[in-house]
């Protein structure tokens, strides 16, 4: 059992109504339940989920997310800012941004900053992760887009293009997209703004 990252638009219309314990991450992503079998991956629907309980399977998926192997690397952009690259064959590796204090202090040994991280999730094969820590985190804005855009069109599973705020278990969407024109804008809340000029001018 695992908790599990799938595109907002994952279920067409009239299979919504089996889902309905689906939660909504942020914009662009859901969280669902998936039962990881040995020739396959199965979305578990609500006839699962009451017989079994949403929150006990919640935890079971929960614990073996934070256990599921992955590959990791750190990179320095040309721009300066840390990229943090957890990737792998594995189908959850994206869906680890559900628990990414852990993923943070597993790879790393060390906590996140009050302040959070930027990640995107491309594909299911990638998380990209940037802690907001000094004045870089500007020039990582810019570098997790262009990851993020290449990386969902070029890889099997793709997830989201999006770039997302994680700041105390809360997940924010910073991206913009026009359907119509296919362009894409980077917007900040208020208090994110406010984090990154204090990142900036103490850089």
């Amino acid at each position: 059992m695992y908790l599990r990252l799938v595109p907002d638009d994952a279920f067409p219309a009239e299979a919504l109504s089996s889902f309905s314990y689906a939660r909504r991450v942020a914009t662009g992503l859901l969280e669902v339940l998936a039962l990881d079998l040995p020739d396959s991956v199965r979305l578990l629907g609500d006839q699962d989920v009451a017989g079994a309980g949403l929150e006990e399977l919640r935890a079971a998926g929960r614990a073996n997310l934070v256990d599921e192997p992955v590959d990791y690397d750190v990179t320095r952009t040309d721009s300066g800012a840390i990229q943090h690259l957890v990737s792998g064959g594995s189908m959850f590796v994206a869906s680890k941004a559900l628990v990414l204090d852990d993923v943070a202090r597993s790879l790393t040994g060390r906590e996140l900053p009050d302040e959070g991280a930027l990640f995107t999730v491309p594909s299911r094969h990638f998380l990209v992760f940037h802690p907001l820590e000094d004045a870089n985190a500007v020039g990582a804005i810019n570098d997790l887009a262009a990851f993020g855009l290449g990386a969902h069109q070029d890889n099997p599973g793709p997830l989201s293009p999006r770039i997302y705020w994680w700041h105390k278990g809360v997940v924010s969407c910073l991206t913009e997209i026009d359907d119509a024109t296919m362009s894409f804008s980077v917007v900040p809340p208020d208090e994110l703004m406010t984090i990154l000029r204090r990142l900036n001018g103490a850089g």
